[in-house]
């Protein structure tokens, strides 16, 4: 009688719960720099890489938008690529917003973060232009770095 009524009253409506609570909030967007640090002062960008003697993991932004518009989500998308058949770490990866001072932003994009880079499917950001640094070192411990410049236009 009570496995019956478990299953018959109780499962579905924890399934049912479980669907509808999963997909609000994929659809969330996620806010990747609060108004209060863009408002920071810009941090200095550095053009140098920092060279390893051996060669780290390439950090290739090129799907990313490089434009948008406030209040408007767009994907952030980072694909990692391993030097000498060495995977990135994921543990490993930071992500800074430039300003003054330095804001780390990774506990943020850490549900996004993979072996493969970072996928995040929908973020918002303020108006302004914005510098993003992504570091990620591989399993041997060599890092890459790559800036990442957003800039967001006020809305129309």
């Amino acid at each position: 009688m009570i496995k019956s009524v478990l299953i018959r009253g109780i499962l579905p409506a924890a399934l049912a719960f479980a669907a509808l609570s999963g997909p609000a909030r994929a659809a969330e967007p996620l806010q990747l720099i609060t108004r209060e640090e863009a408002g920071l002062p810009s941090g200095a960008i550095q053009t140098a890489s920092t060279r390893n003697l051996t060669r780290g993991p390439a950090i290739d932004t090129l799907p990313t938008p490089g434009k948008g518009v406030d209040g408007k989500p767009f994907r952030l998308s980072v694909r990692f690529m391993a030097s000498n058949g060495v995977p990135v770490d994921p543990a490993t990866v930071r992500v800074f917003y430039r300003s003054q001072p330095p804001v780390d932003i990774t506990e943020r994009i850490k549900p996004y973060i993979t072996p493969a880079g970072i996928d995040a499917p929908s973020v918002i950001v303020p108006t302004g232009e914005h510098v993003l640094e992504i570091e990620a070192a591989d399993k041997e411990g060599r890092v890459g770095r790559r800036q990442l410049t957003l800039t967001v236009a006020p809305q129309p």
